[in-house]
């Protein structure tokens, strides 16, 4: 939307022109002529200078009273240039200079950033990034020692092998009685008891030793 540069007719006393001495823009603008008081006739003039890079439909208008005349001035070149826009009423005797300045960055405002806000905006973002993967690590499930495990495994093979002492014990006195049997008996027989009474007494100490 185009800039306004406004200027009031007839609001303090008859004739009277109320408009700003001067006025900065970067591009066509608009006059807005409000009148307060009789209808009157209004000549707009632009200077040689400002011709050069603006241009209006018309310089004549006719205002009446209550109304508001919006008259669009096109400017054709950013500049930077300055010129005259003149407002005549009452057959030019109230005239109003307002000084028009055609700049490219009129209106345009620089913003300057702190340098030292940028650095402590990126401290933060590590100290964040950092406290994230703190609680990342902390709320990782822990997972049990190793020697633990190894007890557990250990415990559960005792346990296995203490449920079957007690029937291998038994199956070794067997043998170890059939053994004694055979002795009583002559040649091959007493030598198998033999080696049976052996087997049998060298399998009860290893199972009653581990």
């Amino acid at each position: 939307m185009p800039e306004t540069l406004a200027v009031h007719l007839n609001r303090g006393r008859l004739h009277a022109i109320e408009a700003p001495d001067s006025f900065e823009t970067a591009d066509s603008f608009v006059v807005e002529i409000e009148n307060h008081g009789e209808a009157a006739h209004v000549h707009l003039r632009l200077d040689d200078g400002l011709a050069e890079i603006a241009s209006l439909p018309t310089g004549n208008h006719y205002i009446r009273t209550g109304v508001v005349e919006r008259v669009p001035i096109s400017v054709h070149d950013p500049g930077p240039l300055t010129g005259t826009l003149t407002v005549a009423t009452a057959y030019g005797s109230e005239t109003h200079e307002i000084t028009i300045a055609v700049e490219p960055t009129a209106g345009k405002q620089t913003v300057e950033i702190d340098e030292s806000l940028i650095e402590g905006s990126g401290g933060s973002t590590t100290a964040r990034s950092s406290g994230a993967a703190s609680t990342t690590a902390s709320s990782a499930p822990r997972s049990p020692p190793s020697g633990s495990r190894s007890t557990t495994a250990r415990s559960g093979v005792g346990r296995s092998s203490g449920l079957e002492t007690p029937g291998l014990l038994a199956g070794t006195a067997l043998v170890i009685l059939i053994g004694i049997g055979l002795l009583f008996l002559d040649g091959l027989a007493m030598f198998v008891g033999t080696i049976a009474v052996l087997g049998g007494l060298v399998v009860a100490g290893y199972l009653l030793l581990y």
